[in-house]
């Protein structure tokens, strides 16, 4: 009886390596670390050996899942895809929205991955740690606070960091006593602040 051994198809090499991040990325929150190649390779459809022409081994695996999970690319575009001239309330709820989303679904990630020395994290190497949180927002939601700057107590580039700031901080459980901050709750909170309307 003959044994068939799984041959991939065709692919540039690029394509089969987000193919396997793909599959990775759910094993990884699943599973954390412990998830193994060959757990990948049955996801992704392919053999083990096809991991390993496309990563040198499971930690390149794995730092690649942590950059993809990292890629701001997603937010961004939906970030400057709101209209710029939309009631400001509705505005900071989306944005407020969006931002929670991303910075959920990184800490579930990191979460499930736990401690890791990871490429991204060498000194000298550029990685999200080393930016402000949420940074690479700042100039698409300064666009979409400018008509209503106005009506801002604080300069948009200000109310920008306190919003990131918020954003970030409220959906970090190690800050919120491993509660999680609700959007809606938070974006009325940025803006109108702790105090009853009156008091």
């Amino acid at each position: 009886m003959t044994t068939r051994t799984r041959r991939a198809a065709p692919m540039a090499p690029d394509q089969r390596r987000a193919s396997i991040v793909d599959a990775a990325i759910p094993l990884i929150l699943e599973r954390g670390a412990e998830v193994t190649t060959r757990e990948i390779a049955d996801a992704a459809g392919i053999a083990e050996g096809t991991v390993f022409r496309a990563f040198a081994d499971k930690t390149e695996l794995i730092d690649a899942a942590i950059t993809r999970v990292m890629d701001p690319t997603e937010l961004l575009a939906d970030l400057d895809a709101i209209d710029a001239a939309l009631p400001l309330d509705d505005k900071i709820e989306r944005v407020v929205a969006l931002m929670h989303r991303r910075v959920s679904a990184v800490v579930r990630f990191m979460t499930a991955l736990g401690p890791r020395d990871h490429a991204r994290h060498r000194a000298g190497e550029d990685h999200p740690h080393r930016n402000p949180p949420l940074g690479e927002t700042t100039g698409v939601v300064a666009r979409l606070l400018e008509p209503d700057a106005h009506r801002l107590r604080v300069p948009v580039a200000t109310a920008v960091d306190y919003l990131r700031i918020l954003v970030f901080g409220t959906t970090m459980p190690f800050l919120t006593n491993g509660g999680t901050s609700d959007p809606s709750e938070l974006a009325d909170f940025i803006l109108r602040g702790i105090a009853k309307e009156g008091d």
